[in-house]
């Protein structure tokens, strides 16, 4: 029998809507947080990518806008050294991202 190439790849209907919405997140975090300034940038708009997937995961597993916060604090206090400066501002950037990740486009 001869092999049949599959076209798309298989898995990748899946992946598609998972690139999607870390396009979504990152947007987000570039002009709603951007601690770094990294969307001043053309070059460093990559700058938050690796919080995408945890944060997927973590809005995926039903999290509240509390627990994205408490995330985004976490990074601004472990990978940025910013001083403590509250959560306050964090909040809407929360709603946002889990609005963003809920998308269906």
């Amino acid at each position: 029998m001869p092999r049949r190439d599959l076209w798309p790849p298989v898995g990748i209907e899946s992946n598609m809507p998972r690139e999607n919405a870390k396009d979504r997140l990152r947007q987000v975090l570039l002009e709603d947080w951007d601690p770094s300034n990294a969307a001043r940038f053309d070059a460093a708009r990559g700058e938050y990518d690796s919080y995408l997937e945890p944060l997927l995961e973590l809005i995926g597993q039903g999290a509240d806008p509390e627990r994205v916060v408490q995330y985004l604090h976490e990074r601004e206090l472990e990978s940025m050294c910013f001083p403590p400066a509250g959560t306050s501002h964090l909040h809407r950037v929360a709603r946002r991202l889990i609005q963003a990740a809920s998308e269906n486009t």
